[in-house]
């Protein structure tokens, strides 16, 4: 590619200039002469360096497969390569960092969380077993998640809290142009909505004392998970081996079933009425590490008010139960049942239950319903109408949380305890992507079956998290 420049200069015979202006006149010609070449040089210099560097580029897309050879020849025979034509950097919206194929075929997004937590108790001395205050990192994953291929997606969360390394989420899944989606490898079972709302979304520091119950059985496990949703259901179904837990000897895991069903009557931007029911079933072999189901006061501290001990001769477990929740304007509700049920092989069954009930207010205004996912059958986090900024005025969102919560180990002969608690917290959410809670939990009662819950009534736990997460 070049220019073509042609300069004739004629003698000028009615000039009357004298000899040494004609000359300088002719040097000036010269000049502009020379820097017309110039710049045609430079600028032919500058398109072939960019074609090579090109060219360059694509060579190494196709040497690393992440371009086809018929994409490669497409993109060869452009005249200008755009960024869009080999990927997409961006950030998702308020979420990490993702970068996707020009094509749309190949998509990777990594994100994080931090959950730092101070937490406080005040309780009577007579317990006999002191709670732990103080510091700690609760949360520091890494995520990474994206999708190849179209139709074939991925996830991978670490947790490098505590000093240690957690597995969280890793699978492989296929979603079909239906909508149905299949999950393989270690992830959520589909049974409550307090565990399938993200700890990053919750209206609370911690989930409630009835979870201690549901977490035994239906935590995170590896297995097959399948769901579907349509304009106001959706289903979520799979079947799991036990959850990875530290310290396990050798022996057959145990296995089973969970499912969880819901209906959404009503589902606006601003309000929406969620209904749901569940079930789950879990087979437990005696020569795995005996079952046991028990609260913590907090994370950190690891008292246990209510404890059902070693329930070595368990068969199986069911569960069952309702959850309702909605989102009304400002105003979010939760609540949830479960009952469940334990065949042991050398006693009778056991029943124990557990639930709880909540209450959230936006006082800035902000809706629930606007982030309700139906594909997932849950609510996200809030998103502050006016991110926190005071020279204009705003002061991000602000949130008020009340929940009562029981939780019933006690039938027959076997006393694990009973324990009522109530929660109130003020959650300030500067942007969507940074919040600071804080949480005040008292144990109101308890059976008083035991030394530690004779004198827990009335003790209180102070917890402040500061959250970030995107």
């Amino acid at each position: 590619m070049g220019l073509a420049t042609h300069v004739r200069i004629v003698p000028n015979t009615q000039s009357k200039k004298p000899l040494s202006e004609l000359t300088e006149v002719m040097r000036n010609h010269q000049i502009t002469l020379l820097g017309q070449l110039c710049a045609t040089a430079a600028l032919a210099f500058s398109i072939t360096a960019a074609e090579a560097a090109e060219k360059e580029l694509l060579d190494i897309l196709l040497s690393n497969g992440a371009i086809t050879q018929t994409q490669y020849d497409e993109l060869l025979l452009k005249e200008e390569l755009k960024q869009v034509d080999v990927a997409n950097i961006s950030f998702a919206e308020g979420s990490g960092l993702k970068v996707s194929s020009g094509d749309g075929r190949f998509e990777v997004e990594i994100g994080g969380r931090l959950h730092l937590d101070y937490t406080d108790h005040s309780y009577d001395s007579r317990m006999g077993t002191r709670p732990v205050s103080g510091t700690q990192v609760r949360r520091a994953r890494i995520e990474i998640n994206g999708a190849f291929d179209q139709n074939w997606l991925y996830a991978a969360e670490f947790d490098y809290a505590k000093n240690k390394v957690a597995l969280k989420d890793i699978l492989l899944g296929y979603e079909s142009d239906s909508g149905a989606t299949y999950t393989v490898g270690h992830q959520k079972q589909p049974y409550s909505l307090a565990l399938e709302m993200s700890s990053n979304d919750i209206p609370f520091v911690e989930r409630s004392v009835d979870n201690a119950l549901v977490a035994a059985l239906t935590d995170r496990a590896i297995g097959f998970r399948y769901e579907n949703s349509g304009s106001n259901w959706f289903f979520a179904g799979g079947v799991f081996g036990d959850t990875l837990k530290e310290g396990t000897t050798a022996g057959d895991e145990g296995w089973g079933p969970s499912a969880r069903l819901i209906y959404t009557p009503i589902i606006e931007d601003d309000k929406v009425l969620h209904l749901g029911i569940r079930a789950a079933y879990r087979e437990v072999d005696l020569a795995t590490p005996t079952l046991s189901i028990k609260d913590k006061t907090t994370d950190f501290s690891e008292l246990s008010i209510v404890n059902s001990g070693a329930l070595a001769d368990a068969e199986s477990a069911t569960l069952f139960g309702p959850e309702i929740a909605g989102s009304f304007g400002p105003l979010f509700f939760t609540a949830e049942h479960t009952t469940t049920e334990i065949s042991r092989k050398a006693g009778s069954t056991l029943n124990f239950s557990s639930w709880n009930a909540a209450a959230s207010w936006n006082i800035t205004g902000e809706s629930r319903a606007s982030v309700y996912r139906i594909d997932g059958g849950e609510f996200k986090g809030i998103r502050p109408l006016r991110d926190f900024n005071p020279s204009e005025g705003a002061w991000g969102a602000w949130e008020l949380s009340a929940r009562y919560a029981e939780i019933d180990l006690n039938d027959g002969n076997l006393v694990g305890g009973e324990e009522h608690a109530l929660s109130v917290g003020l959650n300030w959410i500067p942007t969507r992507n940074v919040r600071i809670l804080a949480d005040w939990t008292r144990i109101l009662d308890t059976d008083e079956s035991n030394t530690v819950r004779m004198y827990a009534p009335d003790m209180n736990v102070f917890t402040l998290r500061t959250q970030w997460n995107y």
